[in-house]
C-alpha cells in the first residue's frame, strides 16, 4: 500500500452540531461519576468509580478523551463516547492511540441511537483535531459493532487472534462423561489430573523463572531491546505494566511470571488472570513479551500452564496471531489445541478523520499506513480492555 493510499481508510463525517435541546461538549474529570453512573445504567454493570478513574485518569500515557451529549434545559448527560489514551511504538517512533473503550446511551433517552452516532463521530473528529495524529482501535467486537462501526465510522477488522488452550485439569470432562455419575467427577479428576500432567511435553530451557508482584525497572530494558522488531506495539514500560495489570483496584488479580537467563539477565515475561467464566475457573493469559524468541515463549506457556493447575485452573487460554512465534510455539506442545469454547478476538482499528481528514503529511500517512495493516502488529488482549 503506497502511503497516500491510506486515505480510503480514513472516514468523513462532522462534529455534532448543537440544538437548542442537546450540547456536545468535551467530557472532564468532574463528570467522572455521571459518566460511570450512565455506564452502569446502559449496561446494566455495577462498575466502581475507583474503576473508573484507574482506567482512564490514571492511565501513565494521558488524560482520556470523551465527548458527552448533554441536555441542555437540565444538564442530565444523553450519551457519552470516551477512549483511553495509548502509547504505541509505530515505524520505530512514538505514536499516540486511542483505546476506544465505551460509549453508552441513556436507556431512558430518546434518540438512543442517533446520540451513539453522533458522539462516536464527535469523538472521531475532536480527538484528531486535539492531538495532531490519531488512530483507534478496540478488541473482543462483535458482528454487530462492525457492522454499525464500519458503515457509521469506517471501522475495519486489523487483527484476529485465535484462542489456543491447554487443558489443566480432567474433572469437566469427567463431569460429561460420568452422565448421571457426574457427582464423582471430583474424586475422580483428583486421581486423573496428576496422570495427566505427568505426560505433558516439558520445554527444554535453561531458563529460570521467578513470579513477581511488580514490574520493575529491568522491564524499561526488555520493552526497549525488542520493540523495534514490530512496525507497531503497544507500550510496554514498568510504569504501563504496573498499571494495567497490579494498581487494577476490584476483584482481578494478575499473575507475572519473568524468565532469566543464567547470568539472571530478563528475557521475557508472562502475565495470566484466574478467574471464572461461571461454568470454569480459567487462566487467560494477557501478555506475553520475548521479542518473539520462540524457546522462551514456549518455557513461559509451559510454567504458566503449571502454576495455573496448581491454583485449580480447568484451562489456559492465550488468543494469538496465526502464524505468529506465539502460534508456532504452541505448536510445540502435544497437549495445546484450538480453544473450542473460545470466540476468535477481532481488532477494529481506523485513524480519526479530524476536521479536515486528507489534509496531513506523507509522515502522518506512513504512520496510519503501517496501523490499519494487521499485520505489522505485535498485539496481546491486555492491550486492548479484554476484562480490564
Amino acid at each position: 500500500m503506497a502511503a497516500m493510499d491510506v486515505k480510503e481508510y480514513i472516514p468523513t463525517f462532522r462534529y455534532p452540531a448543537d440544538t437548542d435541546k442537546v450540547e456536545y461538549v468535551r467530557a472532564t474529570r468532574e463528570d467522572a461519576e455521571a459518566i460511570n453512573d450512565l455506564f452502569n445504567r446502559a449496561f446494566g454493570q455495577e462498575r466502581s468509580l475507583a474503576h473508573y478513574l484507574w482506567k482512564y485518569w490514571e492511565c501513565p500515557a494521558g488524560e482520556p478523551f470523551g465527548i458527552l451529549a448533554r441536555e441542555v434545559e437540565s444538564g442530565r448527560y444523553l450519551s457519552t463516547s470516551t477512549g483511553v489514551r495509548k502509547q504505541a511504538w509505530v515505524n520505530q517512533q512514538e505514536v499516540p492511540g486511542m483505546l476506544m473503550c465505551e460509549t453508552s446511551s441513556d436507556p431512558d433517552a430518546r434518540g438512543g441511537g442517533r446520540l451513539f452516532k453522533s458522539v462516536m463521530q464527535g469523538f472521531g473528529v475532536a480527538v484528531n483535531d486535539d492531538q495532531g495524529i490519531v488512530w483507534s482501535f478496540g478488541g473482543q467486537s462483535s458482528d454487530e459493532a462492525i457492522k454499525i462501526g464500519k458503515r457509521w465510522f469506517g471501522f475495519r477488522v486489523a487483527v484476529e487472534l485465535l484462542p489456543w488452550e491447554f487443558r489443566l485439569s480432567t474433572r469437566g470432562f469427567l463431569q460429561r462423561k460420568l452422565g448421571p455419575l457426574r457427582g464423582f467427577a471430583g474424586v475422580l479428576s483428583k486421581l486423573a489430573d496428576p496422570l495427566m500432567r505427568l505426560r505433558w511435553h516439558k520445554a527444554k530451557s535453561s531458563l529460570r523463572f521467578e513470579e513477581l508482584e511488580r514490574f520493575g525497572p529491568e522491564f524499561d530494558e526488555l520493552w526497549e531491546r525488542y520493540r523495534d522488531r514490530y512496525r507497531v506495539v503497544f507500550w510496554r514500560d514498568a510504569q504501563t505494566l504496573n498499571w494495567r495489570y497490579v494498581d487494577i483496584p476490584g476483584k482481578y488479580r494478575h499473575r507475572i511470571l519473568a524468565a532469566r537467563d543464567a547470568q539472571g539477565i530478563l528475557q521475557g515475561y508472562v502475565v495470566w488472570r484466574e478467574w471464572s467464566d461461571g461454568n470454569h475457573q480459567l487462566a487467560t493469559v494477557l501478555d506475553l513479551w520475548s521479542g518473539g524468541e520462540i524457546e522462551v515463549i514456549e518455557a513461559l506457556l509451559d510454567q504458566a500452564r503449571r502454576h495455573s493447575a496448581k491454583s485449580g485452573c480447568a484451562f489456559l487460554r492465550f488468543a494469538v496471531k496465526e502464524s505468529s512465534a506465539e502460534e508456532q510455539a504452541f505448536q510445540r506442545f502435544p497437549q495445546a489445541r484450538i480453544s473450542p469454547n473460545d470466540r476468535i478476538d477481532r481488532v477494529i482499528c481506523t485513524p480519526m478523520p479530524g476536521s479536515t481528514p486528507h489534509e496531513q503529511s506523507n509522515e502522518v500517512y506512513r504512520v496510519l499506513e503501517a496501523v490499519v495493516d494487521g499485520s505489522n502488529w505485535f498485539y496481546t488482549q491486555g492491550d486492548c480492555d479484554f476484562l480490564d
